[in-house]
């Protein structure tokens, strides 16, 4: 149970929340339910994925956990994504809204020579939670940026091209203001 406790701790401390993270270690029962990328797993699993390799951690409780899950998640619901995923997710929704990054980014993958920019902010890492929160909701615009655009206007010489995503601030998103 100790373990369990500390790898939740991690993942609040280190990852985006709709709450403040430490209201909600406090709110969470003794068995709440796990997703790893969309699929229920046992506590039991959690210790095969490293951290490194999480990108957002979304915790539910009480008639929003219940909500989602029914009466098993009375003890909270906690979402976790992987970057792979949120990489695949994010890939998609883009190429969903401009051909050009479509034709530039042939898979989640291939994005390793891109420059994202969000909102004239430089993600160098651990990006790919925030750009996988990129919706309807939010999404404003997708510009493709050169190769001699980004050495000049952001001091860039590792990456062929940028992406410029333009959003609003998820409203839920603890730390938004920070993030986008």
């Amino acid at each position: 149970m100790k373990g369990l406790l500390f790898f939740i701790s991690l993942f609040i401390s280190v990852f985006t929340f709709a709450q403040s993270p430490k209201r909600i270690i406090k709110k969470l029962g003794n068995d709440p339910v796990f997703f790893i990328d969309s699929i229920s797993i046992d506590k039991s699993e959690l210790n095969k994925y490293n951290p490194k390799d999480i990108a957002t951690v979304s915790v539910y409780k009480d008639s929003e956990a219940i909500s989602l899950v029914g009466p098993d998640g009375k003890d909270g619901v906690v979402y976790i994504v992987t970057k792979a995923f949120a990489k695949k997710r994010y890939w998609n929704y883009f190429r969903s809204k401009s051909t050009d990054y479509a034709k530039m980014v042939l898979s989640p993958e291939s994005d390793s020579t891109v420059q994202y920019i969000l909102n004239e902010r430089v993600l160098k890492s651990n990006y790919e939670g925030d750009l996988e929160l990129i919706d309807d909701n939010i999404f404003k615009e997708l510009i493709i940026i050169d190769k001699e655009t980004l050495k000049s206007k952001y001091n860039i010489q590792d990456k062929e091209f940028g992406v410029m995503i333009k959003s609003d601030k998820p409203a839920d998103l603890y730390h938004a203001k920070k993030k986008f």
